[in-house]
């Protein structure tokens, strides 16, 4: 199954480099990567100039959300996900993918684990994901990270889009709306893929307070009335699924320099879930 990686791109030329070669050394799939670009200036040309598999559109967009919207009107790929300038997928990571989704046809979102790390690519904490469940979003947040989440093709040739008029919750919207009209979510136990906490992260500013209490205020009754009750149940399941416990070592390989494809191979014995400051 071919998989296209959309990222979205606005003068990030210096994160862009990592999430390029962590595209560009996947093996065991098939990928096509697809950077849409808010006309960063030459920059960026310069820096996807080194990819040959990489397609770079540098034109105006409505934003992250739009931008996303734009490179997957213009993917090839069975499988559509995107990700971030501060993100990267760990080795191997695409293959593991593509392998699930061929094993389960009746399966539409697949979502993994993520590796919160600090910009030299030293661990902050483990983020292990559980079911997804659209009450738990609409009550708190989006508690899957966007780049270990990838989407069979259909949803998008069904009709559903990001709703552009989101800058920093769309993600939420989306996902609830495709859980909501049915789509089947499976989530496989793998870390995935590496979230660098920059100090800029989107999701860490007021706008995406803001705009998740938008999405509380249009969410059912039922839920914003029941949120104590809600966040309760979310805490007593992660711990259920043992997304709070990590009994062996952590090792991985992070893309650490922005002038070298070379990844450097960490390994954490005692690390934490604890979303922690950089």
């Amino acid at each position: 199954m071919k998989i296209s990686v959309i990222t979205p791109s606005y003068k990030q030329a210096t994160w862009l480099r990592r999430a390029l070669a962590s595209v560009a050394d996947q093996t065991g799939a098939e990928v096509e990567h697809i950077i849409q670009d808010a006309c960063s200036g030459t920059e960026v040309v310069d820096v996807c100039q080194s990819y040959p598999h990489v397609r770079l559109f540098q034109e105006r967009d409505g934003g992250m959300y739009d931008a996303i919207n734009k490179g997957w009107s213009r993917a090839s790929g069975d499988i559509l996900c995107w990700l971030n300038c501060d993100e990267q997928y760990l080795p191997g990571a695409l293959a593991k993918v593509a392998q699930v989704f061929e094993t389960n046809p009746d399966m539409d979102i697949i979502f993994g684990d993520v590796l919160l790390i600090r910009p030299d690519g030293l661990l902050i904490a483990y983020r292990k994901s559980m079911p997804l469940r659209w009450p738990y979003v609409l009550a708190a947040h989006l508690y899957v990270p966007s780049c270990a989440m990838f989407f069979r093709r259909r949803f998008f040739d069904e009709g559903f889009r990001f709703d552009p008029q989101w800058r920093a919750a769309g993600d939420a919207d989306l996902v609830v709306r495709l859980l909501r009209a049915g789509y089947c979510s499976h989530h496989m136990r793998a870390y995935l893929a590496c979230f660098t906490q920059t100090g800029a992260n989107l999701g860490a500013t007021v706008r995406a307070t803001q705009e998740r209490r938008q999405l509380l205020a249009h969410a059912p009754r039922w839920v914003w009335l029941g949120r104590p009750v809600l966040h309760s149940l979310r805490w007593l399941e992660k711990g259920l699924q043992g997304c709070y416990r990590q009994r062996t070592p952590i090792e991985y390989d992070v893309l650490t320099d922005d002038t070298s494809n070379q990844r450097q191979h960490i390994v954490v014995g005692h690390a934490s879930f604890r979303w922690q400051a950089a």
